[in-house]
Order: C-alpha cells, then structure tokens, then sequence
C-alpha cells in the first residue's frame, strides 16, 4: 500500500463563459489523463451519479474531478509507460475520482467511475 503519493502541481486558470475546461471526449479519447478540472458538470464516464448528504439529504454540489493523470497517451504530458514505469495516479481503468459538497452542512464526498 502506497503511503504517500509524489506531489504534481496544479496550475488554475479560470474558463471564459461557455468555454469548457475539458474539451468534449473524441472518438479516440485523446484527453485520456487531461480531465482534471474544478467546477462546472462533472465528465462522467458511466451514469450520473451525484450523492446526498448524509446529514440533511439534499444532493450534493460538485466541486472537482481528478482524472488518471498518468495514462499513457502522446499527448499527455504526465504520461508514464505502465510495462517500463510505476504510475502513481492511474485508478482503475483510466477512471476518475469525483469530490462532491454540501455547502449547508460543510460535508464531502467522492465517488469513483471507470472504464
């Protein structure tokens, strides 16, 4: 069991109106590894799936999506080797951690989809 992930830097920049921070999935899936953002609609990769908070039952908001960072791809910058190196941030099958928020009873959850 891993103790401690390295640490990667996150750089923000705000989206304009309209723009989408993750551009809509390609047929051949090229943001594979590029989906992390905070804000908007979570990309989900199965159904809509968005919890209630377990205090006071109202859904919950969403506040962000870490992709698989380390999928191997061309394009992505991060991308590791899977036979020739360890990736650290790969869950699943390329798949995603949602962080979900009750802004009324300040709790968290997440959720979890992949391929």
């Amino acid at each position: 069991m891993k103790k401690e992930l390295p640490e990667i830097k996150v750089k923000l920049e705000r989206c304009m109106p309209g723009e989408r921070a993750v551009p809509e999935q390609s047929e051949e899936m090229s943001n594979l590894g590029l989906r992390t953002k905070l804000g908007g609609k979570p990309d989900e990769i199965q159904d809509d799936e968005i919890p209630v908070c377990n205090s006071c039952g109202e859904k919950m908001v969403f506040i962000a999506q870490i992709d698989s960072i380390e999928h191997w791809s061309d394009n992505n910058p991060l991308s590791r080797n899977p036979i020739e190196e360890e990736q650290n941030y790969m869950f699943g099958d390329v798949g995603m951690i949602y962080v979900w928020f009750c802004f009324e009873c300040c709790e968290t959850k997440s959720t979890f989809q992949c391929y």
